[in-house]
């Protein structure tokens, strides 16, 4: 009866210790994948222009953050937002997170091998004048991005396809491109077709021009 009782009482601590070890091990996990929501998504990506305008909430910063691929996580970025020394006050229409503010009508110099510490840090901190008088490009991310953040295509990549005259009559539409008058071609006997991407094709003739620039 004493060695059972014996054996029990050192059974305790044992199980004392693997308490605290398996705590110990769940708390650096929990800390681990913590830290990795801040961390860079990508490496090697270069700098890419973001445009905050005057009536964008911060709702929409953080959600076009993440999905554009530059933050891992909306609520740890929110966190390094609000935890980040802010060292320029805010202009009257700036956003508020805590006690920081980011500049509206501003734009700011990000990629995506940044941290969520140093994007936040560019926010409020870094942001240049950007009040769009002639008119705010339709995306706020100069060059443009795809959904995940992949850099969509140029124009002349986007319309490499285009070879003729019918080629390009076929891919005028929203990105631009023209097509000449019809009183044109009655007095000219030509039809020309500009492309989205600036080439100039004429009906009947191989090849193409580039449209001289005004």
């Amino acid at each position: 009866m004493a060695k059972k009782t014996k054996l029990v009482s050192m059974r305790k601590p044992i199980y004392l210790v693997l308490f605290i070890v398996i705590l110990a091990l769940g708390a650096l996990i929990w800390y681990k994948n913590w830290q990795s929501k801040f961390e860079a998504p990508k490496q090697g990506t270069q700098l890419i222009g973001f445009t905050i305008k005057k009536d964008t909430s911060l709702m929409a910063v953080v959600g076009d953050l993440h999905y554009y691929g530059f933050i891992k996580d909306e609520d740890a970025f929110k966190y390094a937002l609000e935890h980040t020394k802010d060292n320029t006050p805010g202009k009257a229409n700036a956003l508020t997170i805590g006690n920081n503010t980011i500049d509206r009508e501003a734009r700011y110099k990000i990629s995506q091998s940044m941290t969520a510490w140093q994007i936040a840090d560019v926010l409020l901190n870094q942001g240049e004048l950007s009040t769009c008088d002639h008119g705010c490009p339709d995306s706020n991310f100069d060059p443009e991005l795809l959904p995940g953040g992949d850099l969509a295509p140029t124009l002349k990549e986007k319309y490499s396809g285009v070879k003729t005259y019918e080629d390009c009559t076929k891919a005028i539409g929203h990105d631009g491109g023209q097509l000449s008058s019809e009183q044109y071609a009655q007095r000219t006997g030509i039809r020309r077709c500009v492309a989205p991407d600036g080439r100039e094709f004429t009906q009947g003739k191989e090849g193409w021009s580039d449209v001289p620039t005004p």
